[in-house]
């Protein structure tokens, strides 16, 4: 049978599977994907133990040493947490492994703790009935062959690990690879370590980071928020797209062009627990990001077809700390998967481009009062004032009780160059809602920071909306108002087709 006969017959029968659908639909495996929905990052290794996100291959061996390491905690969490799967870092960009690789001693084997860090997970998942994914870095600031002129000899030795870490563990359900800026975008012959991990385990679902790129132009970035319906595949083939940390939009697009045609492509978006955006755990206590902030986010993230990983990283004795444990177990309380079950979505946001105007605006038009509610968590509107108004026309009147309100920080870099310190300004705000022609406050608050969710105790029929930004420290800028009627809880729903 020649190929275009076998391709054919594959598209049709999906389209008897999918209950004849278009052919531009979510194939079967991408389906398990999205059933999954919500996992939980993992990201340990040498890093952890120097203070340092990204490191260049030359730290210690001896420096990774774990006094109380317990990968069964780490699985045991995320179940009671309600993810459905973990993936776990096996090697970061600095190249330190955390398996016993034959193919370097820059590994956990050469380490004061030789315990397999890979295995013990892989045991903790089917212990715990989650699934495993693993994370590996493309870049390898350690292994020689990485930087010889020829790609071949460092396409092997990634071939030959990806191997240790696809025959040994059981299986794994997706390989999420990084680092691929460090050269340019064919030198890692992704067709060739693409099917070499699907001749291993057909059902393991691959991604490279960065995965879209700008007009089809080799290394460039296509920002989620910018990525429409055609763009073009950077690295081919793929099963699903990233592009760490941002986030898709609430349009989000689903079909993308590659060599052959066209694939749908689902978004796994890569968010961090900490509120300083740090993927590796510091010595230093850090803040986790607000309650509002993580349950908002998780409709905005799950929505469409899309995932959410959330990065939970051990600390320097192989504990995850009890404070980033509470919040992921405050989460799930409050979404209703504490220990499992179905994923809520957010009630429906009705505040979508409505027309709305503010008292006064930046002079930049990129930061204007329309980037208020549109369909993007990125984009943002600033002040011109330390003080304003925003009012939303609701057009015919809408029933709502529930108003989100996303503040836009400053950011501060800190001093390992990576993570970064939010500042919010607003401290003091109030919100009134026009009701059979008359403004009535229904809400005083104080900050309002990175998200905060206001549920008034019963549903009004408002035609407008005011947000008045009383006092702010330093000018205000806000990513979203949102605005709902969450009278009844609703269920995820996937969708079959784009």
């Amino acid at each position: 049978m020649n190929s275009n006969k076998i391709k054919f017959l594959f598209s049709f029968l999906l389209s008897i599977c999918f209950l004849s659908l278009s052919a531009q639909q979510i194939s079967k495996l991408q389906l398990t994907q999205v059933e999954r929905g919500y996992g939980m990052f993992i990201h340990f290794g040498i890093n952890t133990f120097n203070q340092i996100e990204w490191s260049d291959g030359k730290l210690p061996v001896s420096s990774y040493n774990p006094d109380q390491l317990d990968p069964d905690s780490w699985v045991k969490t995320a179940k009671e947490a309600g993810f459905k799967y973990v993936i776990l870092v096996t090697k970061h960009h600095d190249g330190f492994c955390l398996w016993d690789s034959k193919y370097t001693e820059y590994d956990v084997a050469s380490s004061p703790v030789k315990r397999d860090v890979i295995a013990e997970v892989a045991k903790a998942c089917k212990k715990y009935g989650i699934e495993l994914g693993l994370y590996y870095s493309l870049w390898d600031q350690h292994e020689k062959s990485h930087d010889l002129k020829d790609p071949q000899p460092y396409v092997d030795y990634m071939k030959n690990q990806l191997t240790e870490l696809l025959t040994n563990y059981g299986n794994i359900c997706e390989i999420w690879f990084d680092g691929a800026w460090a050269k340019k975008d064919d030198a890692w012959h992704i067709p060739e370590v693409y099917a070499h991990i699907k001749k291993l385990q057909p059902n393991c679902l691959v991604t490279v980071n960065h995965t879209i790129s700008v007009d089809g132009k080799p290394g460039t970035i296509q920002q989620p928020s910018d990525q429409k319906t055609g763009d073009k595949v950077r690295f081919w083939p793929v099963d699903f797209r990233t592009k760490d940390p941002n986030l898709a939009r609430w349009d989000d697009p689903k079909i993308f062009s590659q060599p052959d045609g066209q694939t749908y492509l689902i978004f796994e978006h890569t968010l961090c627990l900490s509120n300083r955006w740090n993927w590796f755990q510091k010595k230093e206590n850090l803040p986790a990001r607000d309650l509002d902030e993580l349950e908002e986010l998780f409709y905005w993230t799950t929505a469409n077809n899309n995932i959410m990983i959330l990065n939970v990283p051990p600390d320097e004795h192989g504990q995850i700390r009890e404070h980033e444990k509470n919040r992921i177990f405050e989460l799930a309380d409050r979404l209703g998967i504490r220990g499992g079950g179905k994923f809520p979505a957010g009630p429906t946001n009705l505040s979508f481009n409505l027309p709305v105007k503010a008292t006064n605006s930046s002079n930049d038009k990129k930061f204007d009062i329309s980037k208020i509610n549109d369909l993007s968590l990125e984009t943002y509107w600033t002040a011109g004032e330390k003080t304003a108004t925003i009012e939303m026309d609701l057009v015919n009147a809408k029933k709502l009780n529930r108003i989100t309100i996303f503040e836009h920080p400053e950011s501060i870099d800190l001093e390992d160059g990576f993570s970064t310190l939010k500042q919010y300004h607003i401290d003091q705000f109030s919100i009134e809602l026009m009701i059979d022609g008359k403004w009535k406050t229904v809400y005083m608050g104080d900050e309002v920071g990175s998200c905060k969710i206001i549920k008034l105790p019963e549903v009004y029929n408002a035609s407008k909306l005011r947000l008045n930004i009383l006092h702010s420290k330093e000018i205000p800028s806000i990513y979203h108002i949102g605005i709902s009627n969450d009278v009844e809880k609703q269920y995820r729903k996937i969708q079959l087709k784009s």
